[in-house]
């Protein structure tokens, strides 16, 4: 293990209490709840303390520390027993150093008079200490409570630091709109659950586009419309990027994660499985384009039935798709999902079924059917998008979500 310190010289974080030896931490800690005792004795305040659940928070720099620690006072209705905030200096220029504070935090759960506190530490590891910062995060944790890692920003490039913490995590939440090469990313992130299958990994990605996911079905929950679904052949899928000309240095693009996860769902929903045939198959990694060739499985005397188009006649299945495409938009963040579109084709009767983003809160649903249209219909799709109410959500599941788990795994095949 890499020899710690206790200060980082030139390192003051006013926000996050007092600085302790690491040796130190408990002790203090115990010393804070003490003083707020005897605050609580002198006031009309009541204090609630819980032990749900350890947080450890990991980010690159200072400014992404603080961005974190500020945004935990919007999680109020979470029951967070301790976080560790780790601040890990990855440059290899820096010396090895550990320093650690402490301190106390509430926010209040049903009125200023009733406050929930929580422990926080702030840990800063440069150097060859960045290595060590799993058997320091154990050291660190409240025992016999689970332990939810989140990674907030971009995941390491090298895979190695992050796979150590994800070890001595019971839960795992990534967020993929901050993947600077995504491709790459959801490679790591499904190796990590081949290797580790316990693991319980989610990622906020997936609650952005959990709106999505209802209206598509909720389309189908229609009877009249039901009978279009079997016969669904192409999908089409936008993502928003960022005009040609825009100069902004702080956004990933594009970054097709939400668009691929819709689509690996959609696959998976209908029955489909990618084609044998991939001479048309379009993966344009620069531009966040793709296309497949499909196949659908069909379920026959109750056994699974994958019919490969080059095995019967091309009139008894029709060509299959899913592409996915960028579209420019300056006013949305990249990565946002701007269109899905579901054609439906029976001989010679044609349906289709459309979101198609309005703006940045709403999206338009449209309905085409052989004989008729549906008026357009106007919805909001802003009630999951905030960080803290898609981490709450996060919180509150406690075992795997197989379903993300199992279409990241279909992202993975597809791009593959």
């Amino acid at each position: 293990m890499a020899t710690d310190k206790s200060t980082t010289p030139g390192l003051r974080l006013p926000w996050a209490g007092k600085q302790v030896s690491p040796e130190l931490v408990e002790e203090e800690l115990t010393s804070l709840w003490h003083l707020a005792a005897d605050n609580m004795r002198i006031s009309q305040n009541m204090n609630v303390r819980t032990s749900v659940l350890n947080l450890v928070i990991c980010v690159s720099d200072v400014q992404s520390a603080y961005k974190v620690s500020t945004l935990l006072r919007d999680l109020s209705s979470t029951h967070i027993a301790r976080v560790t905030l780790l601040i890990l200096d990855t440059r290899s220029d820096q010396p090895s150093n550990v320093s650690t504070w402490v301190t106390l935090r509430s926010f209040s759960i049903i009125s200023d008079v009733m406050r929930h506190h929580f422990e926080q530490i702030v840990v800063h590891m440069s150097g060859e200490a960045v290595h060590s910062s799993a058997p320091i995060v154990s050291s660190l944790l409240k025992p016999d409570l689970p332990v939810y890692l989140w990674w907030p920003s971009d995941l390491p490039a090298d895979p190695g630091l992050f796979h150590q913490l994800t070890r001595v995590s019971s839960r795992v939440i990534v967020d993929s709109d901050t993947f600077l090469v995504p491709e790459q990313r959801i490679r790591t992130l499904s190796s990590l659950l081949q290797e580790t299958p316990d693991c319980a990994l989610s990622d906020l990605s997936w609650g952005r586009i959990t709106s999505w996911r209802e209206l598509v079905a909720q389309f189908f929950d229609v009877a009249e419309y039901r009978s279009y679904l079997g016969d669904v052949d192409t999908i089409e899928i936008e993502h928003s990027v960022l005009p040609a000309t825009s100069h902004s240095t702080n956004a990933v693009s594009p970054n097709p994660i939400r668009a691929l996860l819709l689509a690996a769902w959609l696959k998976t929903r209908l029955g489909w499985k990618l084609s044998s045939d991939t001479s048309h198959n379009l993966h344009e990694t620069e531009t966040g384009t793709y296309s497949w060739k499909m196949a659908r499985v069909t379920t026959l005397s109750g056994h699974l039935l994958a019919v490969a188009l080059d095995q019967v006649e091309k009139k008894a299945v029709p060509t299959l798709t899913i592409s996915v495409r960028p579209r420019e938009n300056a006013d949305l963040s990249p990565g946002s999902l701007c269109l899905v579109r579901m054609r439906s084709t029976s001989g010679d009767q044609h349906a289709a079924f459309t979101i198609d983003r309005e703006d940045d809160k709403h999206v338009l649903t449209a309905v085409e059917l052989p004989s008729s249209s549906r008026p357009q219909r106007t919805v909001n799709i802003t009630a999951t998008q905030k960080e803290d109410e898609l981490l709450h959500n996060e919180f509150e599941i406690m075992g795997q979500d197989l379903l993300y788990e199992d279409t990241l795994h279909e992202v993975f095949s597809l791009l593959a």
